[in-house]
C-alpha cells in the first residue's frame, strides 16, 4: 500500500512540474503554422494561423497552457494575454472570419510598436507599467499599430515567412566547351629501325628484308703471299 502511495505522489509531482513548465509560445509553435516573422533577437514578432477557432476559444486554450499575468476582456475580434516575457495578440482574421491569427510579441517589440493608450484599453495600466517600465507608459507611436492584421505585410500577403533553403547546385547544368583541335591516335615516336615486317593477306609473314644503312662497308688492305696447294 505504501509503495502505491509513493508512486502516486511521484506522478503527481511530475504532473505539477510539467504544468508549471508549460509555455504558450512553444505550444503555438508546435501546433500551428507560422505565417509571418518581423524583427530579430529580443525585438521579434511571430504570427501563426489557427483555422476553425474563434478568438475567445484560442485565448482560453493558450491561457490553459500558460497562465498569463492578465487576460483581456472576452471579445470576438481581438484579445490580449500579458506575460512577463511576451504579449500575445489574438486577432480575428479579416480575410476569413472562421480563422484566428495569434501574434506573439517580445516585450521589446511590443514597447516599440504599440501605443500605450491602445494597450490600456485591454490591459491594466499598473501591470503594463510594471512589465514595460515607466518610460514606456506615456509612449506614443507615429502610427496606430494594433497588430499584424493592420500591417502592409498582411494586406499584401508579403509576410517575412522563413523558408527552407534549397540546394541550387542540383539545378545547375554541366558546363560544355566548344573547343576545336586535332586528334592524334598515339603519342609514341614512329619506328625508325633498319628492318620492317609486313603481313600478307593469308596471315603469313614474309622474311624480314634488311635495308642497307647509309654507310659503306669497311674494307681492309692486307698484303701477303699466296701459295697454291699442290
Amino acid at each position: 500500500m505504501k509503495k502505491w502511495t509513493s508512486w502516486l505522489s511521484f506522478l503527481l509531482i511530475i504532473s505539477l512540474l510539467t504544468a508549471c513548465g508549460a509555455d504558450a509560445g512553444s505550444y503555438v509553435k508546435n501546433e500551428y503554422p507560422l505565417v509571418s516573422v518581423d524583427g530579430s533577437g529580443n525585438n521579434l514578432s511571430k504570427v501563426y494561423a489557427v483555422e476553425g477557432k474563434s478568438v475567445p476559444d484560442v485565448a482560453e486554450e493558450l491561457a490553459a497552457k500558460e497562465s498569463p499575468e492578465e487576460k483581456s476582456k472576452e471579445s470576438e475580434d481581438q484579445m490580449f494575454l500579458l506575460y512577463k516575457d511576451k504579449v500575445i495578440n489574438i486577432q480575428k482574421d479579416p480575410k476569413d472570419s472562421n480563422n484566428t491569427l495569434v501574434q506573439i510579441d517580445s516585450i521589446e517589440y511590443a514597447k516599440s510598436h504599440y501605443d500605450s493608450s491602445f494597450l490600456q484599453g485591454y490591459l491594466a495600466a499598473t501591470l503594463l507599467q510594471s512589465i514595460f517600465g515607466g518610460g514606456w507608459f506615456n509612449n506614443r507611436t507615429s502610427y496606430d499599430y494594433r497588430g499584424y492584421t493592420r500591417t502592409p505585410a498582411y494586406n499584401t500577403g508579403t509576410g517575412k515567412t522563413t523558408a527552407p533553403a534549397t540546394d541550387i547546385s542540383k539545378d545547375k547544368k554541366p558546363a560544355t566547351s566548344d573547343r576545336t583541335g586535332s586528334f592524334k591516335s598515339g603519342t609514341g615516336s614512329p619506328n625508325t629501325g633498319s628492318s620492317s615486317t609486313t603481313r600478307r593477306n593469308d596471315g603469313s609473314t614474309p622474311n624480314k628484308v634488311s635495308t642497307p644503312s647509309g654507310s659503306k662497308p669497311s674494307t681492309s688492305t692486307r698484303s701477303g703471299s699466296f701459295k697454291r696447294r699442290k
